[in-house]
């Protein structure tokens, strides 16, 4: 009987059974969604020290849940409220300057409604080093980028305050000397630029240290900016003049005779292009006003230059010998 009852309509009992199949993928394909995406992961940690380094900054999950929920918590991804949290417990590790943590994240680690299941983290585990927090008084480091205008330099330069306090990992602090300010593009600048100072300059967020000949970065927290002034003057060149007649600065009736052992010097000065470019050529003189015979002397020369040019090296002593002039004549 019950054989029967099995074996009547067998082709029209199959048709029912794929069609009602087909309704509950229909159903379940609907009603049921899936999300891949990527969430950041944020780490907490006592006030006492600071993440130094993380194996990754984010994680990519699956999941899969009713598709009102997973359509809810794609919205939530988009504005970043979906997050994985890890913490790194350092209660009875106080002393320790440097701790490492080796976290394996699950669903416990996102906040994700219950209904949505968690199926796939990549990567799970993910490691922390955490180390010591320290402030420490760092010199400042002044940081430059580029050239002037062609024909100027920068002559003098002044910061203030010239140390600041920095706060950063203890490790990486006990080696540390000096913290520099982001680079100050100087590129093409002229006098002009002097009425503009003082410039603040930020500082990097950053120290760097040599150990074993390698540079290691750590990044650190220092608030503050720093004020420059930079002095930009036209670029100093250098000019020859050769065999320049001495001359003799002496009183009106001057009744001695003077002899030059040398009648002329050659001279190298050195100031702003500019004026050099326009520049003649100087005076160069003894002055032989105090001096009476006999000889000989050895006098210094002395040379008359504009502002903004001065020698470039030291003038030579002249020996001379002087006579009355009565006496030269006979």
């Amino acid at each position: 009987m019950l054989k029967e009852t099995l074996s009547n309509n067998l082709g029209a009992k199959l048709m029912a059974l794929v069609m009602a199949l087909a309704l509950w993928l229909f159903a379940t394909g609907k009603y049921t969604g899936e999300l891949s995406c990527t969430v950041p992961i944020e780490v907490s940690f006592s006030e006492g020290y600071m993440l130094l380094d993380q194996s990754s900054t984010a994680v990519n999950i699956k999941l899969t849940g009713p598709k009102s929920s997973i359509d809810y918590v794609s919205d939530l991804v988009g504005e970043r409220k979906i997050i994985a949290r890890c913490g790194v417990p350092v209660e009875g590790r106080e002393s320790e300057e440097v701790i490492e943590e080796m976290v394996i994240l699950d669903k416990r680690n996102f906040n994700l409604p219950s209904e949505v299941t968690l199926d796939m983290i990549r990567p799970k585990n993910i490691k922390l080093l955490l180390v010591r927090r320290e402030t420490k008084t760092l010199t400042v480091a002044l940081q430059k980028r580029g050239e002037p205008m062609p024909g100027y330099m920068i002559t003098r330069e002044f910061f203030f305050p010239f140390d600041v306090q920095v706060t950063g990992p203890a490790n990486i602090l006990k080696d540390a000397t000096a913290i520099k300010t982001i680079p100050i593009d100087i590129s093409n600048i002229t006098p002009e630029q002097n009425r503009t100072f003082p410039w603040q300059v930020p500082l990097e967020q950053r120290v760097v240290i040599s150990r074993n000949d390698k540079a290691t970065a750590a990044p650190v927290e220092c608030e503050g900016m720093i004020n420059v002034w930079l002095d930009i003057a036209e670029e100093l060149v250098s000019k020859n003049f050769e065999k320049v007649g001495i001359k003799l600065l002496e009183p009106p009736g001057f009744p001695y005779n003077i002899k030059l052992e040398q009648k002329s010097v050659n001279l190298k000065v050195k100031g702003p292009k500019s004026v050099l470019d326009k520049l003649a050529v100087p005076d160069v003189y003894i002055n032989v006003s105090d001096l009476k015979p006999p000889g000989p002397y050895k006098q210094p020369l002395t040379c008359k230059l504009p502002p903004m040019v001065e020698l470039d090296g030291k003038l030579p002593e002249i020996h001379l010998d002087i006579t009355a002039e009565e006496v030269a004549k006979k």
